[in-house]
């Protein structure tokens, strides 16, 4: 009988024990390598997408600057400095977690700045490295907004010893000694000569044309409160261009109210409480028949707007009133009164078919005008504490317009573009 190789046999199962073992052991090596690269590119993927909302916090500090700084750029931090001849201000911000940004703002006080914005986070299993990403925005001015005194499409012209200047009603009233400075600037898309025509007016903030349009001055002055006569060096240039949006009027979603309406013996008073109205036209010719706005009312005027002889529309402290007209606006009388004196509480809203709006009242406009499509035309010596769009601007007598600063709060730069970079 042949004996049998038990160490042979015994080497054998070693052998492949062996084996099996590198085997399983490569596998679960090659697993755990896998499971690691997965979980760090998951950790990164991570941390690449938390940097999306702190470049984004970055650009809503960026638009604000745009916003809020426009008369004191490096105020709230920001810093300034010269790129390729430019001006461009920056700002860092760090978060507890160890993420940041830096924002920049190019084109400062244009109509269309571009904002870079850098986001970084800590970068995961790494000390000190970080994941970043950045993007340029791309941003407009919409015209809704009321970025200056004046912003008009066509021909803009002052007359008399009007001044045009602003203020900060958030501040209180418009002082010339304590609330006043030269944020009152008119704008026009108009390419043609005298495109801003001042006269002997006094125009204390920056005069913007379509390019190759022109400001005259003939006896006043453009420039800040500093300016003694005639156009301050940088305070005049002619890179304008913005379309203006028409105005749409308000839907009420088929919920309106009714005016109330108060009758004593001659008297015809209507009054409109917080709520939503509609009417096809309105005309206050008299004292005894007024409007009184008691709430905060919104109300739509489908043709024309009239207010004349002793008529008047008073607004209560405390009150506004939202106005959209589709016809023509004449506002002469006792005009419209804003008792609460925030241009903020009252607000004229010109339809596209709104094309006239002319204001002759004996009570200063308290307030803004947004009508794109309208010639709007000021006589006597009101002056205008708010602001005006308009396609055509003119004063005749002494109107002055103090713009309020705090009506350019109400919105923001839109952005129009984002590019990853």
């Amino acid at each position: 009988m042949k004996p049998t190789n038990r160490n042979s046999r015994n080497g054998s199962i070693l052998a492949i024990s062996l084996v099996t073992v590198a085997l399983i052991g490569l596998a679960l090596g090659s697993c755990l390598v896998l499971i690691s690269n997965r979980n760090m590119s998951a950790m990164r993927a991570t941390a690449w997408n938390s940097a999306i909302p702190i470049l984004e916090a970055g650009i809503e500090e960026a638009l604000t600057h745009l916003h809020r700084d426009s008369n004191s750029p490096t105020a709230n931090d920001w810093t300034a400095e010269v790129v390729d001849g430019k001006t461009v201000y920056w700002k860092y911000r760090d978060f507890p977690d160890g993420s940041h940004y830096y924002v920049t703002n190019f084109g400062f006080g244009s109509t269309s700045p571009k904002i870079h914005s850098a986001g970084y986070v800590p970068a995961p299993l790494s000390a000190d490295k970080f994941i970043s990403r950045v993007v340029e925005v791309g941003t407009t001015n919409p015209p809704s907004l009321f970025n200056y005194a004046i912003a008009a499409n066509g021909a803009v012209k002052l007359s008399g010893s009007a001044v045009v200047d602003g203020y900060d009603s958030s501040l209180g009233n418009y002082d010339p000694g304590t609330n006043r400075n030269a944020s009152g600037g008119i704008a026009t898309n108009s390419k043609l000569p005298k495109a801003i025509d001042v006269g002997s007016a006094s125009l204390y903030g920056k005069a913007v044309t379509g390019p190759g349009g022109t400001v005259s001055v003939s006896g006043g002055l453009v420039g800040d409160l500093s300016c003694m006569g005639g156009i301050q060096s940088g305070w005049v240039n002619d890179d304008m261009n913005v379309q203006f949006q028409p105005n749409s009027a308000p839907d009420f979603k088929g919920k309106q109210d009714f005016p109330r309406i108060e009758l004593i013996g001659s008297t015809n008073i209507m009054y409109l409480d917080s709520g939503n109205y509609t009417l096809p036209s309105f005309s206050s010719l008299a004292f005894t028949r007024p409007m009184i706005v008691t709430g905060n009312a919104t109300l739509l005027v489908t043709k024309d707007f009239n207010v004349q002889g002793t008529g008047y529309v008073y607004i209560q402290p405390g009150a506004s009133l939202r106005l959209y007209v589709g016809g023509s606006a004449a506002i002469g009388g006792g005009g419209v009164v804003n008792g609460s004196g925030l241009p903020a509480n009252f607000a004229f809203y010109g339809l596209p078919t709104c094309h006239l709006v002319n204001y002759s009242g004996g009570a200063n406009f308290v307030g803004t005008i947004n009508a794109p499509q309208a010639a709007v035309k000021f006589s006597g010596n009101a002056s205008i504490f708010g602001a005006v769009i308009c396609d055509t601007f003119t004063s005749n007598g002494n109107t002055s317009v103090h713009y309020d600063k705090a009506a350019g709060y109400t919105g923001l730069f839109l952005v129009n573009s984002w590019r990853e970079m």
